[in-house]
């Protein structure tokens, strides 16, 4: 269920980045044009799509017996032996209901939040693999100006102007 850390969220500028970025693969995705190639990303949507629905549903039934146990986790943390060498009568009690309760539900969204960017990591990674399959299979193998060069039938021989030269190292 959760794990015994809390999760850490990315900075706000690499999620913005990872949203744009497969907002981009979605739009480059949807300009694919052979039936094959649309089959795979209707299925990589499809499957993104079930698997966010998937986690949503999961995140709402369990929600409450996460938070529990992000509450009981706290609770155990801040009754473990502390560390910092204050006799006991020198001490205040720093334990605040309201507070475990705030952070047990920071730590439940924080890794609901997580488990969604994965799957759009997931779903980025599956459209670029596509794009760059379709890349290959649709592109042209040369260049018409590397086809012209190539049918072209003039030798190095040939003056520029018609004539034979006689090369100077024979």
């Amino acid at each position: 269920m959760i794990s015994k850390t809390p999760p850490e969220l990315p900075p706000i500028e690499d999620e913005l980045r990872n949203q744009f970025e497969l907002v981009t693969m979605r739009r480059m995705a949807d300009a694919l044009k052979t039936t094959g190639h649309w089959g795979e990303r209707t299925a990589i949507d499809r499957q993104a799509r079930d698997s966010r629905k998937v986690e949503e549903q999961l995140h709402i039934e369990t929600y409450d017996e996460r938070v529990d146990e992000a509450r009981q986790r706290l609770i155990d943390e801040a009754a473990s032996r502390p560390r910092d060498f204050t006799p006991a009568w020198a001490g205040e009690d720093r334990f605040s209901r309201d507070a475990v309760e705030h952070e047990a539900h920071r730590q439940v969204q924080a890794a609901h939040d997580k488990r969604m960017q994965e799957i759009d990591r997931e779903e980025q990674s599956q459209l670029d693999a596509l794009i760059r399959k379709a890349a290959r299979e649709t592109s042209p193998g040369t260049s018409p100006r590397e086809t012209f060069a190539q049918a072209s039938t003039r030798s190095p021989a040939m003056e520029r102007r018609g004539g034979w030269v006689r090369r100077r190292d024979s």
